[in-house]
């Protein structure tokens, strides 16, 4: 694997890390460990951004009483004054994107892992999923000719 640099959006980060969370929990080799870990930590430093944004937007929408005291739910949740002019802010908030250095694995390398009992990871479709939100899985790119060209053209249909 490398460090590459890509641009994420703050929805990227926040689904992505979710999926991959028991990804990070298998035993993965110390050094993919550690580079993954150091990622991350990144993505994590981001999303307290997130956070603290969010809850400046709920403060920014919240409906208040006379004293000026926030109103809630019986569920105890903050009660808006505009659900829709909230979810236009936090919609811009986790469109912004973020470059951020990420490891990458080459997708064969994640074929090829295997636990510390010698047994294949096999990734989850929502762990892929992650991974690849994320940026951090990438195929190998093959050394290219011209004569493969050819072979990558879609074959026409017939009837």
């Amino acid at each position: 694997g490398s460090i590459m640099n890509v641009t994420l959006k703050n929805r990227e980060i926040d689904s992505g890390l979710a999926l991959i969370k028991p990804f990070v929990q298998r035993e993965l080799s110390v050094k993919v460990s550690f580079a993954i870990g150091k990622t991350l930590r990144r993505l994590k430093d981001i999303i307290e951004v997130i956070q603290e944004e969010r809850k400046k937007l709920i403060e920014k929408h919240q409906a208040t009483d006379n004293e000026g005291k926030r109103i809630e739910t019986e569920e105890g949740n903050v009660k808006l004054t505009s659900t829709l002019d909230f979810a236009d802010d936090y919609n811009e908030l986790m469109k912004q994107e973020t470059d951020v250095d990420v490891h990458q694995l080459k997708f064969e390398e994640l074929e090829k892992m295997k636990d510390k009992g010698g047994r294949k990871l096999q990734p989850t479709s929502e762990e892929m999923e992650g991974l690849l939100l994320l940026q951090m899985i990438v195929k190998e790119e093959k050394e290219e000719d011209e004569d493969d060209e050819e072979e990558k053209r879609v074959p026409e249909m017939t009837n």
